[in-house]
């Protein structure tokens, strides 16, 4: 990902003065410990400021409603301390200003404040994009006294730079850089390491990102080539943003196979609501897929158990052997005796321990209590691991289906449903893909929320439908048109289709199970999890 450099937010600060200045501040969001939202109105225009200040994607911007959307943004009942004391300051006021430190990736807004005495303040809300470092300060411009702080910096975290309440405002330490501009070639190629060339000219020149300097490196043939290129950027009257068409980077000039912006805004709005979209699935897959192996490796293990109690049958029907032995040797058998031999009623000797303190009667009894709980514990084993087969088959779909799940409404359905949140039972814009195969129509579902809108919307009770036996996959329905017999050739190319989207798909061989709908049923509380009966297995 490209980081938000010091260039982007000079640039984007002289687009967005004309409606900033001015504009009067009307709502104050704070989604996260580390984005705020702005709602401001200027000129009968309303626009939201997205200010995002966590080191992984920091950026400032105008927000669209569809890159709203991308950012996944919830806002909290309660709002932070952060949120409060903003609104408590600087909520209704005017900007009268803003700034941006040169060379500097500090974005200022000035605010006219009204004290309790009436007494009209000028306060400073400083964005500070520096990476790891980055936060959002308020301060009396007047005093220079700090308000508040996103996050406070203590003396443990930094020797060079507290921030806190009550303390004085300092900026960070000033880059030592030099303006290229400025710069002689002879300068330039002394500083110039080829080990790493585009770090070693971004930490010595102003506005110039090693992935800057790489990319107009690339498109140069010579040191020279590539100081006068570089100079030529930085020298520009106007900058036109371009983003790679996978989104992998973004740059102030054309480069192959990208993608013109509006303005600097658009692309900024653009290019880091996708980045943070994609770390949002990112994050939400790795929760959500630490939850399911956690509860599998649980579930294996208590597998494993009820295994071990449904291996005591042999056990069992060793006891009722027994029982049935000394119930026939009874004349055998005196009071007192610690064990006897006997032989069983295939001729084969056995030797059966006794309680010497009960009658042979009470010791034969004695077994079959025995037989009766091993097998009472056995068949319990085996109901039970039933249960834990099906819960290990839902949680290896769980896993199969965020590992291919790539829209961010599905992985939050899943998230939401493994924390017990309510399901948002909007199915208007549910989408499922189906191919026409000799006048049937097939429909696949690729995730948990189409598997649920097939069975639950789209299947009537004739219609078939398959799922790859004891795995995970896809839901797929053969609509059968009140057709009272579905010819072969279709049943085969459905379980092909299941074959194809499952998690045995590489598989030289495997088992599918299909079904009429009627016989599916649907779990509760567990979406697109199902128990079936009547089913039929092909080998694909």
């Amino acid at each position: 990902m490209i980081n938000f450099d010091a260039l982007t937010l000079k640039l984007f600060s002289d687009e967005a003065s004309d409606f900033l200045i001015g504009a009067r501040l009307q709502k104050i969001q704070q989604p996260s410990r580390t984005e705020l939202i702005f709602y401001l109105r200027n000129n009968s225009l309303s626009k939201k400021l997205y200010i995002n200040f966590n080191p992984n994607c920091y950026h400032i911007c105008f927000m669209s409603k569809e890159n709203e959307l991308k950012r996944n943004i919830i806002i909290p009942k309660t709002a932070p301390m952060f949120c409060m004391l903003l609104r408590k300051y600087i909520l209704n006021s005017k900007i009268v200003n803003i700034e941006v430190p040169k060379y500097e990736r500090i974005f200022e807004i000035y605010f006219e404040y009204y004290d309790e005495l009436n007494e009209k303040l000028k306060l400073c809300l400083a964005v500070e994009l520096m990476g790891k470092y980055s936060n959002v300060i308020l301060y009396n411009y007047d005093t220079n006294v700090i308000i508040g702080c996103a996050h406070n910096v203590g003396s443990d975290k930094s020797r060079e730079r507290e921030l806190y309440g009550s303390l004085p405002y300092i900026y960070p330490s000033k880059q030592k850089k030099i303006n290229l501009l400025k710069s002689s070639f002879d300068n330039f190629k002394k500083n110039i390491d080829y080990n790493n060339l585009p770090k070693s000219i971004s930490s010595k020149y102003h506005y110039l990102t090693a992935s800057t300097v790489d990319k107009i490196k690339s498109l140069s043939e010579s040191d020279e080539e590539l100081y006068i290129k570089l100079k030529d950027f930085l020298a520009r009257d106007k900058f036109i943003p371009y983003i790679s068409k996978d989104y992998s980077e973004y740059f102030l000039f054309e480069f192959e196979n990208s993608i013109k912006q509006k303005d600097i805004n658009t692309a900024i709005d653009n290019y880091y609501s996708f980045r943070q979209a994609e770390f949002i699935k990112e994050n939400l897959k790795s929760k959500i897929l630490k939850y399911a192996k956690t509860q599998l490796l649980k579930l294996e293990s208590l597998k494993n158990k009820q295994i071990n109690q449904m291996e005591k049958i042999d056990k069992a029907l060793l006891y009722k052997e027994k029982a049935d032995v000394l119930m026939a040797g009874l004349y055998y058998i005196k009071q007192g005796m610690k064990e006897i031999k006997l032989n069983n009623f295939e001729g084969k000797e056995i030797i059966i321990e006794l309680n010497e303190n009960l009658t042979p009667v009470e010791n034969a009894n004695k077994y079959y209590e025995l037989y009766k709980k091993t097998k009472t514990a056995y068949e319990h084993a085996s109901e039970l691991i039933k249960d834990t087969n099906s819960q290990i088959l839902y949680f290896e779909e769980l896993i199969f289906f965020t590992q291919n799940s790539s829209d961010i409404n599905e992985l939050n359905e899943i998230y939401n449903e493994i924390n017990n949140k309510p399901e948002n039972k909007q199915e208007k814009n549910i989408k499922t893909d189906f191919i026409e195969f000799e006048g049937f129509k097939i429909y696949i579902g690729k995730n948990k929320k189409q598997n649920d809108y097939i069975l639950s919307k789209l299947s009537n009770s004739e219609d078939l439908w398959f799922h790859p036996l004891n795995s995970a996959g896809a839901h797929i329905l053969v609509k059968t048109n009140n057709s009272t017999t579905v010819p072969d050739n279709v049943i085969l190319k459905a379980a092909q289709l299941t074959k194809d989207y499952s998690s045995q798909k590489n598989n030289s061989k495997t088992s599918i199970i299909y079904t009429k709908r009627k016989f599916v049923k649907k779990a509760k509380n567990k979406l697109a999890f199902v128990t079936y009966k009547n089913e039929t297995e092909v080998i694909v």
